[in-house]
């Protein structure tokens, strides 16, 4: 588990203060002592879904490792402790490409689930290129019969990956990975949710001038005006929440 120093709480979520090198040493260390880790990539949406979903809720709890990956998260975190102020976003999509290269280098081998079928085509074809080394022993796309979906985790389970990334969106990847982590006691498992379409090419990720200002909400918004419902609901929410929490408690202190 992470250190006290190291975690934070964001509207009583738990949020650990990671760099991208002290992520993936978590996970060679999990790899290193044949140990389950469970890696949630926190947002602001994901954050309000969860106010209103006790599996949800559950599930990120539990998790043992929880990084910043959205951008009202770290601004949160900023707003409540000064001492915090250097915190930065963790994206999950960087967090996994770092993962896939430390599983080639040391021969972990790998799983992949989720994503259309020329989605994870593609993945399985450029991955190796991108990770000379990489040991890709099992794979499904998203788009799977659900009466055999134990089926194929039973299959996965027997090739027997030290990393797992689900690519099925939130919370769909969430309750997929928690019904069926008892199949993976020594694996590392990530929810990376369209991280596959980026690295296919299918999804062009936000520039580096979005990712900068940590504004690559606003690139998904630009391109996919279909978010706007989703966003305008939940970051709103979270924004008012996180500072009304941030005032009761520095007026609890004043007291």
């Amino acid at each position: 588990m992470p250190t006290t120093e190291q975690r934070e709480q964001v509207l009583s979520y738990p949020v650990d203060l990671f760099t991208e090198s002290e992520a993936v040493a978590k996970i060679e260390n999990a790899w290193k002592h044949n140990q389950p880790l469970h890696v949630v990539t926190l947002n602001a949406e994901m954050v309000v879904a969860s106010q209103k979903d006790s599996e949800l809720d559950r599930i990120i709890r539990r998790a043992q490792l929880v990084v910043p990956d959205g951008a009202g998260v770290v601004w949160a975190i900023k707003l409540a402790k000064a001492k915090n102020s250097s915190v930065k976003r963790l994206p999950g999509i960087e967090l996994a490409a770092a993962a896939l290269a430390a599983a080639a280098r040391q021969g972990q081998p790998v799983a992949l689930i989720g994503g259309r079928k020329e989605v994870m085509d593609k993945l399985v074809e450029e991955l190796p290129k991108i990770h000379p080394g990489i040991r890709i022993v099992a794979f499904a796309n998203g788009f799977y019969d659900k009466d055999k979906e134990s089926e194929m985790v039973l299959q996965i389970a027997e090739a027997q990956p030290k990393l797992i990334l689900v690519a099925l969106g939130v919370p769909r990847q969430e309750y997929f990975i928690d019904h069926y982590s008892s199949y993976f006691p020594q694996t590392v498992i990530i929810g990376v949710g369209g991280s596959f379409d980026v690295w296919t090419g299918f999804v062009k990720r936000a520039p580096q001038s979005f990712q900068k200002f940590h504004c690559e909400w606003l690139y998904r918004l630009l391109k996919e005006p279909w978010r706007f419902s989703r966003m305008a609901q939940s970051l709103p929410n979270f924004a008012l929440q996180a500072f009304a929490e941030i005032v009761a408690k520095r007026a609890g202190q004043k007291k």
